[in-house]
């Protein structure tokens, strides 16, 4: 069953549906989840930029260095905290919601560079500010797969570029950063792949049990017509006495084999009593020699 979803419905390689339909079917349905992890962790990430911004403070150089510092944590928090109540408000999921966190990505990505710049931040830790971004753009941060690729990449180069070019990296440590950044990234990739893999196959689960729970409704639902249909023809039938004609719920009088056709699986098949051809052909030759021929034979 997991092999045929994977080939059939899955992309090889971002573990999303194939179908673009079917794809924002899924966001719509599960969008209160993505909706809640997004928000959250774009909320924690508003929490430590300002928090962290105490320590700029006590960190800086000169007040120059201080102002710069609080202008960039300034549009970072704006431009997050606008995502989140664009996110928070949103009811239903949009078009433009991976587009927003792919923008939130690159806004932190490049706050982060430009921090440790003008901080002069050592490199251990502009290299743990890149696994924990990392981390969370692949776990938490539930973006299409070539867009968190992306952003990841993003950050991973940037920081390794931004050791080399402004906070003087040596050869063995920038080594030593891409050894650590490639495994990290293949890492997260499964991770992520993994995730939307799960998360897809539980909503093609619950569709088909819903379908099934559907067509069982469905099923109940012509089952308790026929049995109504059955307790009708077991009641009281209005019948002519003359010729057996039976009067319906709306007035008309019915043959009683079309009446009895309509409202159950019987099918009638004509042929006639022997009291009924006597009184029809009882004075005909044919019917007397077929008479005489039975009585004889007999």
């Amino acid at each position: 069953m997991k092999r045929s979803l994977d080939n059939n419905l899955l992309l090889k390689y971002t573990a999303e549906f194939k179908s673009k339909s079917m794809e924002e079917s899924f966001l719509r349905s599960t969008w209160k989840e993505h909706k809640t992890v997004t928000r959250n962790t774009l909320l924690v990430l508003v929490f430590f930029d300002v928090a962290f911004f105490i320590r700029d403070i006590l960190e800086a150089r000169n007040s120059e260095v201080i102002h710069s510092l609080f202008l960039l944590r300034l549009v970072v928090f704006c431009i997050i905290f606008c995502s989140i109540v664009y996110i928070h408000r949103a009811d239903t999921y949009f078009s433009r919601y991976h587009h927003l966190l792919l923008l939130n990505q690159i806004v932190i990505s490049i706050a982060i560079f430009l921090l440790a710049i003008i901080r002069d931040m050592p490199v251990a830790y502009l290299g743990v500010n890149t696994i924990l971004l990392t981390l969370i753009f692949y776990q938490f941060i539930n973006n299409r797969f070539y867009y968190t690729v992306s952003a990841c990449g993003l950050i991973g180069s940037g920081s390794v570029l931004t050791s080399i070019l402004f906070l003087n990296m040596n050869l063995s440590d920038l080594a030593a950063s891409i050894l650590f950044l490639v495994p990290l990234n293949f890492l997260g990739i499964i991770i992520l792949r993994s995730i939307k893999r799960t998360r897809r196959n539980e909503f093609l689960a619950l569709s088909d049990l819903r379908k099934a729970s559907d067509e069982k409704e469905k099923a109940i639902r012509e089952l308790r017509g026929t049995l109504a249909e059955i307790k009708t023809l077991r009641g009281f039938l209005p019948i002519c006495a003359k010729c057996k004609k039976i009067r319906d719920d709306e007035g008309y009088w019915n043959q009683i084999e079309s009446y009895i056709e309509k409202h159950s699986d019987v099918q009638f098949s004509h042929g006639i009593c022997q009291e009924c051809a006597k009184e029809l052909y009882g004075d005909t030759k044919w019917y007397k020699k077929i008479t005489k021929d039975d009585k004889t034979s007999a």
